[in-house]
């Protein structure tokens, strides 16, 4: 068996990765990169996507889906306090109920592993029964896919 480790793993899982090498428990440890589709999109494409995807945000939380999307597909800064700073300097005449902070990005990715991973890992997660986080994450995923026509 191996372990595979990407951008965004914390250095906890780095080093639980290496001691599980270390005592044999695992063959190998592999990075791996993402090969995502790359698109540009103007200021103006995003706003209005992100607009309309925020207007059914449940939580707060769900930026972190916005975060996931903009990070893995458009290029965006993947520091969080950067991406909340860009967010909210597009969004600056927007009233939203349900503002981007550096919290309601970093709470979920802290609380839910799978968040921090590239939306390539997502499509592939098997959802525990009873998980009602990660379903209402991608729901805003495939949302803001679909309206900036990104095929993921």
């Amino acid at each position: 068996m191996k372990i595979l480790l990407e951008k965004g793993d914390s250095e906890e899982q780095i080093k639980m990765a290496e001691a599980l090498l270390a005592n044999k428990l695992v063959s190998a440890i592999e990075t791996v990169t993402y090969k995502c589709q790359k698109v540009y999109k103007s200021d103006d494409e995003v706003a209005k996507a992100v607009i309309d995807v925020a207007g059914s945000f449940g939580v707060c939380t769900q930026w972190a889906a916005v975060y996931r999307i903009l990070v893995d597909f458009c290029g965006w800064d993947s520091d969080v306090a950067k991406f909340t700073k860009q967010m909210n300097t597009l969004l600056k005449e927007v009233r939203m109920s349900h503002c981007c902070t550096y919290q309601s990005i970093q709470k979920p990715l802290a609380q839910n592993s799978i968040l921090r991973k590239n939306f390539q890992e997502w499509k592939k997660y098997r959802v525990p029964q009873g998980d009602r986080v990660f379903p209402r994450q991608m729901f805003i995923a495939e949302n803001l896919l679909k309206r900036l026509s990104i095929s993921a």
